[in-house]
């Protein structure tokens, strides 16, 4: 993809804002890995207006001829529907292999019909979604499979969603009805995380929803992660008052709260103080912050001989077990001050406890320089 993320976002944008066609579009198929000679076959078809949020599915259950003739009702809707809508984007999930997608759909189709496709949608108007969040989030922006782990982060329900490969079990069992249902809730999936990366409310692993300051659209999570970081320059400087006045020290955790909770008000409106007791030995009260329209938690930890690498990683799930319940949080973000070095390996330490816990993104940044 030569396109910049900000390009297809602003197209896309302007042609939301004017009423312009918008699909979300998924389909499921025979196991491609086990067909030998002859394209896979199509199991149903769905499209999800982006905009208008309709719904359309055409599946094999949808007829009670012989099999070969419910598949070809499939496609020739299906490219009826390409015709009339030429001008429509389509928005897919990595619907760009010979095996899989819109060229193999287009050979099934000349494969039944013995003759070519009668509409071939031209490729400026195919979106690859999973290309478009990695080129603005990174190729690391959910957990594997990518599709159901972006969901959960952003609050899908799933229901009926299959794998891969379970659809093409139930196709062996001619199970449609599963694989549609299946197929329909991923194309729905699609056109919500469609919406939300428009909007600026897209979550993934490592970001939050879009933060306007400034004439300029931030990403929330690295807001609160530059205040980390800027935290301890801001402390250096409270002392250096005119006069040697009078200033905010900084000598425990509770006035580190104090001071991180002041720099978040520079960001953020709606900054709430959490006060709760963890469940781990020998913890106190502690206050976190919680940003409801942000959907963000962040919490404050201080590294030193009674915390080891065991430890954070010990409290971290007690912590995320936390959050996972409340309704106004999406993502944790863990700020530990290592003002001494006591984590041998800081950025190990980052990666291997920064993962989703069961749609609860976890964030974690060790300062130690």
């Amino acid at each position: 993809m030569d396109r910049t993320f900000d390009s297809i976002i602003n197209e896309l944008r302007s042609l939301r804002d004017t009423g312009s066609l918008i699909y979300a579009i998924h389909y499921a198929c025979e196991d491609f890995y086990e067909v030998r000679d002859k394209p896979p076959s199509i199991s149903a078809i769905a499209l999800e207006g982006v905009n208008s949020g309709e719904v359309i599915v055409y599946s094999v259950i949808d007829r009670s001829s012989e099999s070969t003739e419910r598949e070809k009702y499939v496609l020739n809707n299906y490219f009826s529907f390409l015709q009339k809508h030429a001008d429509a984007r389509l928005v897919h999930w990595n619907m760009n292999s010979a095996d899989f997608g819109f060229r193999a759909l287009a050979n099934r189709y000349a494969y039944l019909f013995s003759e070519e496709a009668p509409s071939h949608h031209s490729d400026h108007r195919k979106i690859d979604l999973d290309d478009v969040v990695t080129l603005g989030y990174g190729h690391d922006f959910a957990d594997h499979p990518k599709l159901k782990s972006i969901g959960l982060l952003n609050g899908f329900h799933f229901r009926h969603f299959l794998t891969g490969a379970e659809e093409a079990d139930r196709f062996k069992k001619d199970l449609h009805g599963d694989i549609r249902r299946s197929v329909t809730e991923k194309t729905s999936l699609i056109a919500r995380l469609t919406r939300l990366l428009l909007d600026g409310t897209l979550e993934t692993k490592h970001s939050g929803q879009r933060l306007d300051f400034a004439g300029s659209s931030l990403d929330s999570v690295k807001v609160v992660l530059t205040v980390g970081e800027r935290f301890r320059e801001v402390r250096r400087q409270l002392k250096r008052r005119h006069g040697n006045r009078h200033t905010l020290e900084v000598n425990d955790e509770y006035d580190a709260q104090d001071l991180i909770h002041s720099l978040l008000r520079l960001f953020f409106d709606d900054v709430r103080r959490e006060e709760w007791t963890p469940s781990y030995a020998g913890s106190a009260s502690r206050i976190d912050f919680v940003l409801p329209r942000y959907r963000l938690a962040i919490e404050l930890k201080h590294a030193g001989k009674s915390l080891s690498t065991k430890d954070l990683g010990e409290q971290l799930i007690v912590d995320a077990n936390k959050y996972k319940k409340h309704t106004d949080v999406r993502h944790l973000v863990c700020l530990v001050f290592d003002e001494n070095g006591s984590f041998e390996n800081p950025r190990g330490v980052e990666s291997d406890l920064g993962r989703a816990h069961d749609g609860l993104a976890v964030t974690v940044r060790i300062y130690d320089h």
